[in-house]
């Protein structure tokens, strides 16, 4: 049984997804691509970040400069920055079962860092991995199992967006989805996780699965 959980930070644990649609929406200038209208945010939900991409216009020549930008000026909101809501518990009791946690994220060291030490939960992460690669985890995830001594069988990947089931299915391990994040179920039921979750709590399942 699994007894390893590699998160995903924005929007699985972080609740992050108002606080990018603005950064977005300041950058969108400079950058030359559409704003996100107030009456399409709950909506891009429903597509993947290659679809809101190409929605929005986005010149795929820029896009490294806007994601750099981007995770600079989240720096100065981090503070602000809540967990997803019910997840702190949740969090603490998986550590408790005796389950190992990590976090593999296309955000920055710094900023995890930050919000983990603003809500106490820098103990409960065994470690974490930052990549440039925002369209290739799945090689981050062999590189953790590869540098950690883990097999595809000891993992589960959870995130929140259908990128990061596609990742889990190309590096071999189970993918966990959940629905309070970036995507709606609507995308994530169509890229078939192993499983698909719509409330921390239920996260419990794989403490009692690997404790």
């Amino acid at each position: 049984m699994p007894n390893v959980l590699i998160f995903d930070f924005d929007g699985t644990i972080a609740d992050t997804y108002h606080y990018i649609v603005n950064i977005s929406n300041s950058l969108a200038p400079e950058f030359g691509y559409s704003l996100i209208r107030s009456d399409e945010v709950d909506a891009l939900r429903d597509k993947t970040i290659k679809e809101v991409i190409r929605h929005l216009k986005v010149p795929i020549l820029k896009i490294p400069a806007i994601v750099a930008r981007g995770k600079n000026d989240f720096l100065k909101d981090i503070s602000q920055v809540q967990p997803a809501h019910g997840l702190i518990d949740v969090l603490h009791e998986l550590k408790r079962c005796g389950m190992r946690m990590g976090i593999l994220s296309s955000n920055t060291a710094l900023n995890i860092t930050r919000f983990l030490e603003s809500h106490r939960l820098t103990e409960v992460f065994d470690f974490i991995q930052s990549t440039f690669m925002i369209w290739s985890k799945n090689i981050s995830i062999r590189k953790i199992l590869m540098t950690k001594g883990l097999s595809v069988n000891d993992v589960l990947y959870i995130g929140d967006e259908a990128r990061d089931i596609l990742a889990a299915k190309k590096a071999g391990v189970r993918s966990v989805s959940v629905t309070w994040g970036y995507n709606s179920a609507v995308p994530l039921e169509a890229h078939e996780p192993d499983y698909l979750l719509s409330r921390p709590e239920e996260l419990l399942q794989f403490c009692h699965a690997g404790g």
